[in-house]
């Protein structure tokens, strides 16, 4: 069967959301694969393409979080594990401006169904997973072919799509309402808290978002149904019970200044304290790291770190934010700023500019990962990575294709 360059690219936003939690890196290979002929299209088309000063910001933002540890990886001499989250945004720039052609030629409402599909495809594969971990195999934390905490991550993610689809496609809201909540039992299956926390303020800023566009009786039954929802999820999951007590009593502990009895919440203190004193020896480009390993151990001689954060390869910080801060130093502020921060700019802009669903879907999609950073360093992780930045390359090509009026058959 012969298939267009727009069937596979329609193929291609099916199957990444679809396979992201039902495969081993089955997204991963499809956005590979798409990378390599978007390198091929570039090379093809070279003479034709031309940019324009939305392309050249898009570049930066794509390309940012890899230049940053340029500096640090020539300082390290020995590893090129610095580019490990960097290069999957990085190749994911082709995939851009072969998007850009090919969605003027595709109607929004088809490329729209397409991502629907695939995003409650994707939402009910990983409810299946977690229903099949959780319940057939007694599994305390669920985590599918990914650790528990990426598991979490990426089934909120897929949370934030449907609930966000839902609110410009009443065609296909039950199907959507359908996979939100199916996502949302994949997140709660994980216990991940950093990933559980994130819905409620998600939902929260997705309403203030859509505030004209929602009447207040819609608001509030949202609110009420996610209140609901909590309460019976505490008192009727042994889990989640246990999970949100543990919380409480860590967040008691470090309020009485215990800080070593609060395991989790507390070891991360730590380690965000050994950052900002990684930070403080290389204000500029950061430290490599087995210069951070050494500061951590000078650390925990003096009593300041735990046990754990001495022990921990790398100096891993468990934030994103603070990771980049230790490894790059200041530099990391650009690379937040472009990576994060400008296609939150992007989005919130053109939604209230032109209402475009576009616009909205993608700063809620955005706001999540900017969440889940609090918690972890999920850009670093191979499928979080590869998919965050095959979904803002899509977003951005949506967006430009709207912003600068060359979608003809809308």
């Amino acid at each position: 069967m012969k298939f267009s360059l727009n069937s596979l690219v329609l193929w291609a936003l099916f199957l990444v959301p679809a396979l992201l939690l039902t495969t081993p890196n089955g997204s991963v290979v499809i956005i590979a694969l798409m990378s390599l002929y978007s390198i091929y299209f570039m090379f093809k088309n070279r003479r034709t393409l031309q940019l324009n000063r939305f392309d050249k910001l898009v570049i930066a933002s794509l390309s940012s979080y890899f230049i940053i540890y340029i500096p640090t990886t020539i300082a390290d001499g020995t590893t090129l594990r610095y580019f490990q989250g960097g290069l999957r945004l990085l190749l994911c720039i082709p995939i851009y401006f072969l998007l850009i052609a090919v969605f003027n030629e595709i109607k929004t409402e088809q490329i729209k169904k397409t991502l629907i599909w695939g995003v409650s495809i994707g939402s009910f594969g990983a409810a299946v997973f977690a229903g099949y971990q959780s319940l057939i195999l007694s599994m305390p934390r669920v985590d599918g072919f990914l650790y528990s905490i990426n598991f979490g991550y990426l089934s909120t993610a897929l949370l934030c799509l449907s609930a966000s689809f839902s609110l410009s496609s009443p065609k296909f809201r039950i199907l959507l309402t359908l996979s939100t909540f199916a996502a949302l039992y994949a997140t709660v299956s994980t216990l991940t808290r950093g990933a559980i926390f994130a819905v409620p303020v998600l939902l929260i800023f997705g309403l203030i978002l859509s505030i004209k566009q929602l009447c207040w009786k819609t608001s509030v039954a949202v609110i009420l149904v996610l209140a609901v929802l909590s309460v019976a999820s505490y008192h009727f999951s042994a889990a989640v019970k246990q999970r949100i007590d543990y919380t409480i009593q860590e967040i008691t502990s470090i309020e009485k200044g215990n800080i070593k009895e609060a395991t989790s919440s507390g070891t991360r203190l730590f380690l965000w304290k050994a950052a900002i004193e990684a930070y403080k020896e290389s204000p500029l480009i950061g430290l490599p790291y087995k210069e951070r390993e050494k500061l951590n151990h000078k650390l925990h001689e003096e009593g300041k770190v735990n046990d754990y954060v001495n022990k921990l390869p790398r100096g891993h910080a468990h934030n994103q934010y603070f990771e980049m801060l230790a490894s790059t130093g200041s530099l990391s502020f650009i690379g937040m700023f472009m990576m994060l921060i400008f296609p939150l700019i992007v989005f919130v802009k053109h939604f209230w500019r032109t209402q475009s669903c576009w616009g909205y879907i993608g700063a809620v999609f955005v706001t999540g990962f900017m969440i889940f950073g609090l918690t972890e360093v999920p850009l670093q992780a191979n499928s979080i990575s590869a998919f965050y930045g095959f979904m803002l390359a899509t977003f951005f090509a949506l967006v430009r294709n709207d912003k600068y009026n060359v979608r003809h058959n809308k």
